[in-house]
């Protein structure tokens, strides 16, 4: 019979073996012993794990089946050096209640983690935290900020130093003319403290947001929505990237090029291309036919640095850009409900074979993490059945 001194790992070697473990295989390593719980739900792991994580060719693809009212969540392999083609790998689960348009809005993603959002036309009714790999999530409490007015919202989702994911929303209300008054109202949610909190610094927004159409995008430790101001006399816009720092809770502003700040503000798109802050343009003719352009700042928070990547004719229905793949090709949903990818340099296209309705796809790179596994997920039903009753 072997010694139990020969089945002795010392601590710092499990420890760089768990590390290197994917999140589901620590997930089922929580039953082990106490020990072993402790240690892999502990935050320090949680964050470590995160980091050692390597870099995957991995797309989150959101689609919504309108015929059946159901959300797909799949994950893709994109392959670097293969034209015009996902690799199908998985199926995530999603048993979230249907909401009001059908799909959620997701918001944002980081680390992981989507921000998901049921806001049809300013009714917010749901906001939720969802870790679709080790399916965990968090409901969050509804925000205190409540007008009775004609108001809008968005809202941003990142993550500070102190690994503390946060969320920001930015009320406005309507005046007489359906313009957003300023300055708007400031919440602040935190999942560390549970709650929401004003912002007093909000005094400093002085412009207004696309409404409904919003979108956020966080890099380099900031969020970035598309803003405008409205000139008088009827001089038209002036639009630029607001951002929000989620470390130091502070709002600011990066100027757009001239090519870009006269534009209509619901014509731009904020996102991320090849780890750059890019912007896309588009242009809509009165025969259907359009274009979009999209522009990369190639030095974070350098106002010369923007640069026109390329001008893509919207062809064969293709409506929006949702994602952009690691071997160049933009992906577009289009007109069809259909997924398409576009490549720039030959100005080939392809149909992925992914259906959907044409707001709902979503595309972004996945990573796999353990972010949420401390929290404990709250049944949606019960959620919702006991809500619906504050919301008659």
């Amino acid at each position: 019979m072997p010694d139990s001194e020969s089945f002795y790992f010392p601590r710092e070697i499990i420890l760089e073996i768990l590390l290197k473990l994917p999140p589901k295989s620590l997930l089922r390593f929580t039953l082990v012993s106490k020990s072993w719980h402790s240690l892999i739900t502990s935050p320090s792991f949680i964050s470590t794990h995160l980091t050692k994580t390597p870099q995957t060719n991995t797309l989150l693809v959101r689609h919504y089946n309108s015929t059946h009212n159901n959300e797909h969540y799949s994950l893709f392999h994109d392959a670097k050096n293969t034209p015009f083609c996902l690799n199908f790998t998985c199926e995530l689960s999603f048993e979230f209640n249907c909401c009001q348009l059908g799909y959620y809005r997701i918001v944002g993603s980081c680390n992981g983690v989507l921000c998901l959002c049921d806001d049809l036309f300013g009714d917010l009714r749901n906001l939720v935290l969802w870790n679709p790999c080790i399916n965990k999530f968090v409901m969050l409490p509804l925000p205190g900020i409540k007008v009775q007015e004609p108001h809008m919202f968005v809202i941003g989702f990142g993550i500070n130093n102190n690994d503390d994911y946060k969320l920001v929303r930015v009320v406005y209300v309507k005046n007489e003319d359906g313009m957003c008054n300023l300055p708007p109202e400031v919440e602040v949610y935190s999942i560390n403290t549970g709650v929401w909190r004003r912002v007093m610094r909000g005094v400093a927004v002085k412009h207004c947001m696309v409404e409904f159409m919003w979108s956020q995008v966080f890099f380099e430790g900031v969020v970035h929505w598309i803003a405008y101001d409205v000139i008088a006399n009827g001089g038209g816009v002036r639009c630029l990237v607001m951002t929000f720092s989620v470390d130091n809770e502070v709002f600011g502003e990066i100027e757009l090029p001239d090519e870009l700040v006269g534009v209509i503000p619901m014509y731009l798109g904020v996102m991320v291309l090849e780890g750059s802050l890019a912007v896309v343009k588009y242009e809509r003719g009165l025969n259907g036919s359009g274009s979009c352009e999209v522009w990369v700042m190639k030095s974070y928070g350098v106002v010369e640095s923007w640069r026109r990547l390329y001008r893509i004719n919207l062809v064969a229905g293709m409506e929006k850009v949702v994602g952009f793949r690691n071997n160049g090709e933009v992906l577009f949903s289009t007109k069809r409900n259909r997924l398409v990818s576009f490549d720039p340099n030959s100005g080939g296209t392809k149909d992925l074979g992914i259906r959907g309705s044409s707001r709902s796809f979503y595309v972004q790179n996945y990573v796999e993490s353990l972010v949420l596994l401390r929290r404990n997920s709250i049944v949606m039903d019960d959620v919702s059945d006991g809500m619906e009753n504050l919301w008659i």
